[in-house]
């Protein structure tokens, strides 16, 4: 009974690899060198040295560097953290991973999973300050060892060791902290108002879908202020009178000038006017289409009784 329950949330390899580290890594490595290569530039041209070949140094050392950080660190340090799951966000990112991997498998997340997830607290921010953090120091230490004793003698390991650690654990939590910012900023941004019905409320009775759950469909409301705004700024535009003796400006002067060798010609009051109501009898027509596909909902709806 316990095997056969603990079969279906088992990873399907012996450790979890996230499907996304093969773009991760080579997004990683393709900044690195990019830094690389801009740098080693600069400081040519500071020291009056030649920048290419400065450039394409530390390009090639940055490059092997951070593909042998990534690398250690997504299919080494990452997928053994995962398995022991260390801290809560290993946890969380364990069932993801286990998800996404379900989801290529072609087979849908089970709801012992969904109800995990469920169980989970709500990411905080000191945990999105402290993601991968513990993953990118023990691979900053790996990879500064490593290629401190391959071409500076084995006696340097541990001081490289050390130093890495440290240099990949400060460039994680910059990382995470430019994460913080972004949330925050998007968090104080205005959220559009959204109304949220079901199709049983459109039909009138509590009905469901055939896995019996109710589907839920969100529609943007319609806010009639901005038809009488657009009505309005049409009669506020087409009430401007136009001074004959009025000296043209610059760019209308560059506009008659064009107009001789190109088709580019200046739009009269009347004609920006029929573009605009063109242009709002295409959302009125759009506005109807929506309307037409509420009703067919609606019918759907009632079939499904």
């Amino acid at each position: 009974m316990s095997s056969s329950a603990a079969s279906p949330s088992a990873p399907p390899y012996f450790l979890p690899f996230d499907p996304a580290s093969p773009l991760l890594v080579t997004k990683g490595v393709l900044t690195t060198g990019t830094i690389g290569a801009i740098t080693g530039a600069s400081i040519g041209v500071v020291q009056s040295k030649n920048p290419f070949a400065l450039s394409i140094n530390m390009t090639i050392n940055l490059s092997i560097a951070s593909l042998t950080f990534f690398g250690l660190r997504e299919y080494v340090i990452s997928p053994i953290l995962l398995s022991i799951q260390p801290t809560l966000s290993h946890t969380r990112r364990l069932q993801n991973v286990q998800q996404l991997s379900s989801k290529q498998l072609g087979k849908l997340p089970e709801s012992n999973n969904d109800s995990v997830d469920d169980a989970l607290p709500p990411a905080s921010l000191l945990e999105v300050r402290t993601d991968r953090l513990l993953d990118s120091a023990l691979a900053g230490g790996m990879t500064g060892g490593v290629l401190s004793a391959a071409f500076r003698g084995r006696a340097t390991f541990g001081k490289a060791f050390i130093t890495s650690t440290l240099i990949g654990s400060i460039l994680q939590l910059s990382t995470n902290q430019l994460r913080v910012f972004r949330l925050e900023y998007l968090a104080k941004q205005p959220q559009p108002r959204r109304e949220t019905r079901s199709i049983s409320s459109l039909a009138g009775s509590p009905s469901s879908s055939l896995d019996g759950s109710t589907t839920n469909i969100e529609f943007e409301k319609y806010d009639p202020s901005l038809s009488t705004n657009f009505n309005e700024n049409l009669l506020k535009s087409s009430s401007t009178t136009i001074n004959p003796n009025q000296t043209p400006s610059l760019p209308e002067k560059m506009m008659s000038g064009l107009s001789k060798f190109l088709p580019v010609r200046k739009l009269s009051n009347e004609e920006y006017l029929e573009q605009l109501e063109k242009k709002r009898a295409d959302v009125d027509k759009r506005l109807k289409e929506i309307e037409d596909e509420e009703k067919r909902m609606y019918a759907w709806a009632k079939t499904q009784k």
